[in-house]
């Protein structure tokens, strides 16, 4: 059983959403709930990360594994407190880890008091819930997370938009794939954000250094 890693950031995928660490040259991909992208995104800050240049991160793990699906799937949290909320959650008859992980879109905190006050409007909006598992959650969870409801966690209480963080990450990537072509890190931004102010469709890696490069060539 898996309880906690250590080890440095090498991967962020929004999609997953997930992150890789690579711990003493062995890669875990852990599933993160969206609700975390936030903190991690500010601790990756602008590192190149495929460079090897990621920061050390903790994560307090969930280690799932069941007959029907013997690949083991973690899950990862940066406080215990919110993965023995997590572990709760699962009881919850038709929530399995994948969909528990996109649900949390708002703070551990947030859900507990959610529960706790039989708020059934808030839990049906988390994502991929609605009325009718939002109240076989708080039948089955109301008086049990008393003390998560209390977590000094990060306090989010309306569902995070993404859209913010995947440009944020996209527009560092770049910036890092331009900068080991030769050029300064200055000069790479200052041309990735120019295309991506010039087409806000560029959605992915490949799209933006093509966009870039051929800015370049037209000078």
């Amino acid at each position: 059983m898996i309880t906690h890693l250590r080890g440095r950031l090498a991967r962020m995928d929004l999609a997953g959403p997930l992150v890789e660490l690579d711990v003493h040259g062995i890669r875990f991909e852990i599933l993160v709930p969206i609700v975390l992208w936030p903190e991690l995104t500010e601790l990756a800050g602008e590192a190149d990360l495929s460079a090897g240049e990621g920061p050390e991160l903790g994560l307090h793990i969930f280690y799932h594994v069941n007959a029907n699906n013997p690949l083991p799937v973690l899950v990862g949290f940066l406080r215990r407190a919110e993965r023995d909320f997590f572990r709760k959650f699962t009881t919850v008859e038709g929530i399995g880890p994948a969909k528990a992980v996109k649900a949390m879109n708002v703070s551990v905190s947030t859900i507990a008091r959610a529960i706790e006050q039989e708020d059934r409007a808030t839990l049906a909006r988390l994502p991929g819930i609605g009325p009718r598992s939002a109240d076989k959650i708080i039948a089955t969870l109301r008086g049990k997370v008393i003390a998560e409801a209390a977590l000094q966690d990060a306090g989010v209480e309306r569902p995070l938009e993404t859209a913010a963080f995947e440009e944020r990450r996209l527009i560092a990537d770049a910036v890092e794939a331009i900068a080991g072509l030769g050029y300064s890190r200055a000069e790479a931004r200052k041309w990735v954000e120019a295309a991506a102010a010039e087409d806000p469709s560029l959605d992915s890696l490949d799209a933006m250094l093509v966009a870039v490069l051929r800015r370049l060539d037209a000078r």
